[in-house]
């Protein structure tokens, strides 16, 4: 006998057929080796989302999906996180931030080295504003917090000026930022005494803060600044960490022993003092940062250029700039420096200084380069690369258990000048020649020093390892053949080996291409105070 339905009753039975038969998984990836982030050892695994989250990691899961993915046996690992980037170089002309999505990576810092937007939020707001294919947070830099301040005063702060940094670190800290990054090789950082920076870092650190830093020398002083970075943790009370650590310069390789010793021994005492690197033996920074002493740079930019056409001042400047040059970021050779970018002379980018001087109709003594030197700073704002850097301090160093990988990099106009290959292969290259090939670590430390140690290091909770509950921020690729492809004479390479790339549970790449989804967010440091 046949009952006749209400239609209350038609309707909720109509509702619950339309969910029975409704994919339970938004994404499901099949047949994965999980690699999870926490230095475990992989296990083969399929792995459901629903929304932006994880929610299923089993041996096999046969549930519908939306979209299914077979990773056909190759990595599954959480994405990676850059906790050392300067994406705002082109952040906003490439929001798919092509050149980190393609590594694996989901998750970028900003305003690390002691620079950043003063005050912040107008940036945060910015970004936030932005359709972007990537997450991205930020510090708050000490650097530009003294000069709102200070200006490019060579001075110690009066304790009126103090209580103004100190409001400046409070507000970022509200606004969002993950602590405060410094940069006290770069003036006017550099000015600063290291009772000043531990005072703000205290305050820093009460909000939850991490330090990161831009040491003062990393050269022939890099020693000692390894004790003030950790000094300034210890004493300021919060996380502290060296930043892209290696030794400048031929007379300080080998100087990573006692560096490293110098970590241990503080994490015995309770110190919590660690490390981020990027996998290669040449760094980079402006032209005038790296061959120029900091005493010429107060005054900003004006008082730099008034020196420099001063013949008796210019003199000593060229003098300095030429023991630089033999002894620190020249490595003993001119050509050890590479012009990235000239803002005057975009034709000058993948040049070395030494054929530069050539060109100049100088020979090229180190002499001349050092006055190529200061042509280049009096003309305009150059970007340089300086190979002075040893394998042997790379790999002791990378192999550290306090060490994560972090790129220094940015987001660059593909094809748009020289820079630094980093940009487009650190992560990649930790997989393929240090793991694979070198095996200076293992596959699963390798993606625990890009995932979960970086989290942890900067509070990020839901991200950096594949578990239920955590946000779905993946990587699928190929141990067998990850590689990275950019060179210092051709940068602007992507890498191979990278299958998917899934950001907050949407693919952002597949197929070797960007996909047209914009996922990525703003994340927040944990004393942002909401409007």
């Amino acid at each position: 006998m046949f009952r006749t339905l209400t239609r209350a009753a038609f309707l909720a039975l109509a509702c619950t057929s339309a969910l029975a038969a409704d994919p339970p998984y938004d994404l499901l990836i099949k047949n994965g080796r999980i690699v999870d982030g926490t230095g475990s050892p992989w296990y083969r695994a399929d792995l459901a989302v629903r929304g932006d989250t994880i929610v299923k990691i089993a041996p096999t899961i046969d549930s519908p999906a939306v979209r299914t993915v077979d990773a056909k046996g190759a990595a599954v690992a959480p994405g990676f996180i850059d906790v050392h980037t300067h994406a705002s170089r082109g952040i906003f002309q490439v929001p798919t931030a092509d050149n980190y999505i393609r590594q694996g990576v989901t998750t970028i810092m900003e305003g690390p080295d002691g620079q950043s937007p003063v005050p912040l939020k107008p940036f945060l707001d910015k970004l936030e504003a932005l359709p972007k294919s990537i997450n991205i947070g930020s510090f708050i830099g000490h650097g530009d917090v003294r000069t709102k301040v200070l200006a490019h005063e060579n001075r110690h702060a009066t304790p009126a000026e103090m209580e103004q940094m100190k409001a400046l670190v409070v507000q970022g800290m509200r606004d969002g930022a993950f602590g405060l990054s410094t940069g006290l090789f770069y003036t006017p950082a550099n000015f600063a005494p290291l009772s000043e920076v531990i005072d703000l870092e205290r305050v820093s650190g009460a909000m939850g803060g991490v330090h990161t830093s831009h040491m003062r020398d990393e050269a022939a002083g890099v020693v000692q600044s390894v004790k003030d970075t950790i000094a300034i943790g210890e004493q300021g009370k919060l996380p502290t960490q060296i930043s892209h650590h290696k030794m400048i310069g031929k007379a300080n390789w080998g100087k990573s022993v006692e560096t490293l010793k110098l970590i241990d021994e503080a994490r015995a005492r309770g110190v919590d003092a660690t490390i981020d690197q990027y996998p290669y033996t040449a760094s980079s920074t402006t032209v005038e940062g790296a061959l120029l002493p900091a005493w010429t740079r107060e005054g900003g930019r004006e008082g730099m250029v008034k020196r420099l056409k001063d013949p008796a001042m210019r003199a000593k400047i060229r003098a300095e700039t030429e023991d630089l040059l033999v002894n620190e970021r020249g490595g003993g050779d001119a050509n050890n420096v590479q012009i990235a970018s000239c803002d005057f002379d975009m034709s000058l980018a993948g040049k070395r200084l030494g054929n530069i001087t050539k060109e100049r109709g100088l020979e090229p003594t180190m002499t001349n380069a050092a006055e190529t030197v200061l042509w280049l700073v009096e003309t305009g704002r150059c970007r340089g690369i300086f190979h002075a850097i040893d394998e042997g301090d790379l790999v002791r160093i990378l192999a550290h258990p306090a060490t994560m990988i972090a790129s220094d990099g940015e987001v660059p106009i593909f094809d748009r000048g020289s820079p630094h290959p980093r940009s487009y292969g650190t992560f990649v290259r930790v997989l393929g020649l240090y793991t694979r090939e070198k095996k200076v670590i293992s596959l699963e430390d390798a993606v625990r020093k890009m995932s979960s140690y970086p989290a942890a290091r900067i509070g990020l909770v839901d991200r950096g390892v594949l578990r239920p509950g955590m946000k779905a921020d993946i990587v699928v690729f190929d141990p067998n053949t990850v590689a990275d492809q950019a060179t210092y004479e051709k940068p602007h390479q992507y890498p191979v080996g990278v299958n998917q790339v899934v950001v907050n549970g949407r693919v952002v790449f597949e197929n070797g291409a960007m996909t047209a989804e914009r996922p990525g967010k703003v994340v927040y440091g944990p004393s942002r105070q909401l409007p």
